[in-house]
């Protein structure tokens, strides 16, 4: 089985999938790539959504998928969000309605220009505080921005989720990056971040593939592993 944690497969909400069908065509990529369940992660920007309204259109959505692919042969479905990090989130009031399918984990994308104390400190008072585990977004797309370096001392040192991008192995203009985060132990999850059939398709067989023959069998295993764990603390299932 294979959990992808970060997707915007549902159509019309974001600049992922256009519409239903898009949707289905998406999934059918997933599932002949060995991906079993997926969360529909739609983007969530705090200092410009209205949470209710959010809430509203995505549930909407995600109930209408739900219903059509029932009696097909296709991923397993669940809800939650990629949310945008402002500083002084973890202030803010019902976050936990964000979670990934009603868990305590948290999809989190890092601003650019937030990487330093103040945003460290914040996942860890959410963490360690309010017992909401934030997941850092494709992790590797920062590598360029100032105090990337001292964010994976502190994600190192701190045990901080991550994840990457299945297609940034795939680009090579993030080799570098990815073999060092690899070197450094800080990659927690793979996900396709599926966007469209045209821009970022799922690609994780294709990235497997690559990972298999740059680290190793026993690398892609870990990966793997970790996606199976994480898959019975967020849905409940497979204990």
């Amino acid at each position: 089985m294979f959990f992808d944690i970060h997707s915007h497969i549902l159509g019309g909400v974001d600049d992922g999938a256009k519409d239903l069908d898009e949707s289905i065509e998406l999934l059918k990529d997933m599932y002949s790539q060995g991906i079993t369940d997926v969360i529909a992660t739609p983007h969530f920007y705090p200092q410009t959504d209205v949470l209710e309204d959010f809430i509203t259109t995505v549930n909407s959505k995600f109930c209408e998928l739900e219903n059509t692919i029932k009696t097909k042969n296709l991923p397993n479905i669940y809800l939650g969000c990629e949310v945008f990090y402002y500083s002084g989130i973890s202030k803010a009031s019902e976050l936990e309605k964000l979670a990934l399918n009603g868990s305590n984990y948290i999809l989190l994308e890092p601003s650019f220009s937030l990487l330093g104390k103040g945003f460290q400190k914040e996942l860890l008072y959410l963490r360690d505080t309010l017992g909401i585990t934030p997941i850092l977004a494709h992790i590797e797309r920062y590598h360029r921005e100032k105090g990337f370096k001292e964010l994976v001392t502190f994600i190192k040192e701190n045990n901080i989720l991550t994840q990457v991008n299945a297609s940034s192995f795939t680009n090579r203009h993030y080799s570098r990056t990815l073999k060092k985060l690899i070197k450094e132990n800080v990659i927690s999850f793979i996900a396709t971040d599926t966007h469209s059939k045209d821009h970022r398709p799922p690609l994780l067989n294709e990235a497997f593939m690559i990972i298999e023959k740059k680290f190793g069998i026993d690398y892609k295993q870990k990966l793997l592993k970790n996606s199976e764990e994480l898959f019975k603390k967020i849905t409940g299932k497979g204990n």
